[in-house]
């Protein structure tokens, strides 16, 4: 499905990327792991467009991600749905109202974008909260509506940026269970995290990178059983302790 052909990118001197290549299929749920700093964001975000690399190329279903085609590059980049790391949702609208802007400003009939939230809004257990403004909402609850924003794009892939990282520890939890229900039903899904359990019990691939470069891609109960380089193994050493 998605396509990451020798992807380098730079801030100033610095390496955020260095020729990254990956392939992820139909149906994976590949985590992106590694040290702060690694790059795990900077490739999810290039693979979405949000950053431009120096060099590379992204492809979906074997068409090129390419910005000069402006029209095309609009539709394919709706494929893919961005769950960011703080939310984003806009605090002047209900909650309602944040899933039915984009698929509004898209040309969908309000009348349907109104039924495609609330149903995707059911889903993540937050039919209650409709007509809330995200004010009223807790941290998993933003997070949750910012993934119910996402599905109503209808996307072929979800792209989350450490989903979890801003949510007190008891928040986590909801927002995860939301992501599982998400891989049971066959969702292709590319993670950023730091929770290691979910990497190694819902994800069906690890790839582990380190200051801009993949170290080490396995499936998941393989590179957390048998990491196969030095970085890994000391990486796996750090995380899950006695």
């Amino acid at each position: 499905m998605i396509e990451v052909r020798h992807l380098s990118k730079k801030y100033g001197e610095l390496h955020a990327l260095e020729d990254i290549s990956l392939t992820v299929n139909d149906g994976d749920i590949v985590c992106l792991i590694g040290p702060s700093g690694s790059g795990k964001s900077t490739l999810c975000r290039c693979i979405h467009g949000l950053e431009t690399p120096e060099n590379g190329e992204v492809f979906l279903d074997g068409e090129l991600l390419d910005s000069k085609k402006k029209s095309h590059y609009i539709q394919q980049r709706k494929k893919m749905g961005f769950v960011f790391q703080h939310f984003n949702l806009f605090n002047n609208k209900t909650v309602l109202e944040n899933c039915m802007l984009a698929q509004v400003a898209s040309g969908i009939d309000k009348a349907e974008a109104e039924e495609t939230s609330k149903m995707y809004l059911n889903k993540v257990g937050l039919s209650d909260k409709y007509h809330s403004w995200p004010s009223q909402l807790s941290g998993g609850q933003k997070q949750r509506a910012a993934i119910a924003r996402a599905l109503c794009m209808n996307p072929e892939v979800m792209l989350f940026d450490e989903p979890t990282s801003a949510l007190d520890p008891e928040m986590i939890k909801e927002v995860l269970e939301v992501m599982k229900d998400l891989g049971r039903q066959g969702m292709t899904m590319i993670v950023v995290t730091h929770e290691m359990g979910f990497a190694r019990k819902v994800g069906n691939r690890v790839v582990f990178l380190d200051s801009g470069k993949i170290i080490e891609e396995n499936t998941s109960e393989e590179f957390f059983a048998n990491p196969e380089t030095d970085r890994a193994k000391d990486f796996v050493s750090k995380v899950f302790y006695e």
